[in-house]
């Protein structure tokens, strides 16, 4: 049993600096985190050692290898068990109950600490609801992706609890704000920019995209040529007892030696036998071990291990691969033999290539690292089902840079979200839980500092957006060929992938065209959704035709004005992105540029097109993140520099106030070394 005040306790120092009565509404309040992975970790480690009793956690993830160099609260023996689960424990063992000093009057008995670990989806609604969250006094984001996020946001906006958000890239780092009574922005009234940050356990475990399987492919460059084995993200340690045997480690080692032997001359036979073993682990043995996990019984597709007749007959092609083939083009799209032998005869040419020719670092202008690097990624886009398989052209195109993790960032970002919580904490005992705009900031963490010598930088909140459909109940205008597109188009296109709707009932002209839902009788509407817009009930959709769009178990309620358009007028810039697309798949939403919302296309694409493909939503919370960059961006200006610089240290306008939209554009962003770094997701 502990008790409220801690005079002479172990937060005795906390309380000293914060005040008793501050210290008893941390010891009683409730707490909802989302997301224990890089800066989730950081976060129950401070709940916990600040005094905080009553956490829950949400998290769908469970520990990887790969987690354990940055995510404290792990060990190789966690290895596969829930993160959220192993958190709490982690972070109750840092808790130390005092006993109640019988001598302090003003002293209360606490039960004993809960942290509990929910480990499920943040967007299960049947489980993580509007009144599950009203129980909180208030909620910490440390997710990674935009679709858990928005649905984090929405749930707190319908039941007025604070929702303090943060997120890292690299060096980069902020903190917010958001709460409905307060006036100040939330998640969704800035619109986000395509997603170029991908997190590392998907690239490691769970791809859904070409460029997730590209990346990987990086890391394998560097397991089999890189100059330190353990720098690749694929590595795993068999000298650590406490971990489970790797299952393709032995047979890289074994194939490193004979790449790397200059005593004498390896045998091309010898070679071939390593690299097929190498082949039947990594895409194969592996993912049968994966799979016998249970690793991916969540999962939307299941893997399937690489077929063992397709890697034999590889393999006796490996001397005549594609591209040493007369009629080779960087174009040609290979079969998955022809991928097995371009994957085996790159490893023979190289270990027929002297140390000192051979890359340490992957570089896409490198031919032998792109053949590699080409083949193994179409291999694993076809174990995991990923369309379509990439050309050698289309795959050096994606090609691009890796910001790591840094684990202090994710520290100091969840040190500037604990400092808001004492200020959320401390309003809502003194009555002013609608006035968070007067205490709380827009923090941002730099990687340089400003001429002031900061590398902090607190800004006042923004004001919400009044084109924000979610907040403001904003009408949101949308652009489409009412004569192309059907009812299941746009519910599976717009209004759940790109408006976040997850139970949407739809009507026109007061009728009901469509609901789902508990309660909803959706049989009665299957009908509909084969229908083009044109011909639905209630006299169709045509243009200027407003449809109300309602989803209670997010308390949200929008009208979305539609416009028939049947020609597009773009750009030069913006037609180069519709090649090979079908155009009445076009549509604009709330007036930004053309969307083709259909992923695959007919024709090779173009680098800079798969490169700029909107991830789809992960669900794990690793802060791990990968940037691809389709090519250099310009260096920036002298004179764009000092604005940047000025704007971050606020001169030439009050620092509380909030920076204008494009200078947050430029807090949240910078060009180093030629390739765009941005997005704080």
């Amino acid at each position: 049993m502990s008790s409220v005040t801690n005079r002479h306790g172990w937060l005795s120092g906390i309380e000293a600096t914060l005040g008793s009565d501050l210290m008893q509404h941390i010891q009683t309040s409730r707490i909802l985190l989302v997301g224990a992975g890089g800066i989730g970790c950081e976060l129950l480690k401070n709940l916990a050692l600040s005094g905080f009793r009553d956490v829950e956690v949400i998290d769908l993830d469970t520990i990887d290898v790969s987690n354990l160099n940055r995510q404290f609260l792990f060990r190789s023996r966690h290895v596969g068990m829930p993160k959220c689960t192993v958190a709490c424990e982690a972070a109750l063992s840092m808790i130390c109950d005092d006993k109640k000093d019988d001598n302090d009057d003003d002293a209360v008995a606490l039960g004993a600490a809960k942290y509990v670990p929910h480990h499920g989806n943040v967007c299960d609604n049947s489980k993580f609801n509007v009144p599950y969250v009203k129980q909180f006094n208030l909620v910490l984001n440390a997710l990674d992706n935009v679709e858990a996020r928005r649905r984090v946001n929405r749930l707190c906006l319908a039941a007025s609890v604070p929702l303090i958000e943060a997120g890292t890239t690299g060096y980069f780092g902020q903190v917010t704000v958001i709460d409905k009574s307060s006036g100040v922005e939330c998640y969704e009234c800035q619109p986000k920019p395509t997603q170029k940050v991908y997190p590392i356990c998907t690239i490691r475990s769970t791809p859904s995209m070409p460029v997730h399987t590209i990346v990987w492919a990086k890391e394998l460059y560097k397991l089999l040529f890189g100059p330190k084995v353990e720098e690749s993200m694929l590595f795993e340690d068999n000298t650590v007892q406490s971990e489970e045997p790797s299952t393709y480690m032995d047979a890289v080692l074994k194939l490193r030696d004979m790449i790397f032997q200059t005593s004498s001359i390896v045998d091309n036979d010898v070679i071939l036998t390593t690299v097929q073993e190498v082949i039947t682990t990594m895409f194969a043995t592996e993912i049968k071990k994966q799979l016998d996990t249970g690793r991916y019984k969540t999962a939307k597709k299941t893997p399937a291990p690489l077929d063992t007749s397709s890697i034999v007959a590889g393999i006796k092609s490996a001397l005549e691969p594609p591209t040493k083939r007369s009629s080779y083009k960087a174009t040609d799209m290979w079969s998955i033999e022809d991928n097995v032998a371009e994957f085996a005869s790159s490893l023979v040419d190289g270990a027929a290539t002297s140390n000192e020719a051979i890359f340490p670092e992957f570089d896409k202008d490198d031919v032998l690292g792109m053949r590699l690097v080409t083949a193994a990624a179409n291999l694993r886009s076809h174990v995991f089902g990923i369309d379509p398989l990439q050309s050698y052209y289309s795959a050096k195109g994606i090609a691009g840079n890796i910001i790591p993790a840094i684990a202090t960032t994710n520290a100091i970002v969840a040190g500037l979200q604990v400092m808001q919580v004492f200020s959320i904490l401390r309003a809502q005992s003194e009555n002013k839980a609608d006035q968070l705009k007067d205490v709380c900031k827009f923090s941002y963490c730099r990687r340089e500092t400003t001429r002031k010598g900061y590398y902090l930088v607190p800004t006042g909140l923004p004001d919400p957006n009044p084109s924000c459909f979610v907040c403001r109940n904003a009408t949101i205008p949308l652009a489409l060929n009412v004569h192309k597109w059907t009812l299941q188009s746009l519910l599976s296109r717009i209004i759940k992938k790109d408006l976040g709707f997850q139970e949407p009932t739809l009507l026109l002209n007061g009728d009901i065209i469509w609901e789902e839902g508990d309660d909803a009788d959706s049989e009665s509407y299957v009908i509909n959704l084969s229908k083009f817009l044109s011909n639905l009930p209630c006299g169709g959709i045509s243009d200027g035709t407003i449809l109300h769009v309602e989803d209670f178990t997010q308390n949200l309620e929008v009208e979305v004005c539609i416009t028939h358009k049947e020609v597009w007028e773009t750009s030069d810039e913006e037609e180069s992105r519709l090649v090979g697309e079908e155009e009445d798949e076009t549509f604009i939403l709330g007036g930004e540029k053309p969307t083709v919302s259909k992923q695959e296309s007919t024709a090779p694409p173009k680098a800079d097109e798969t490169a700029s493909e909107k991830s789809p939503i992960v669900d794990d919370d690793d802060d791990d993140v990968v940037e691809v960059t389709d090519a250099p961006t310009e260096k920036t200006t002298t004179v764009e520099k000092r604005l940047a610089s000025e704007t971050m240290n606020g001169d030439g306008r009050n620092s509380n106030s909030p920076p204008t939209k494009k200078q947050r554009v430029e807090l949240d962003a910078s060009v180093e070394e030629g390739n765009e770094v941005i997005e704080l997701d």
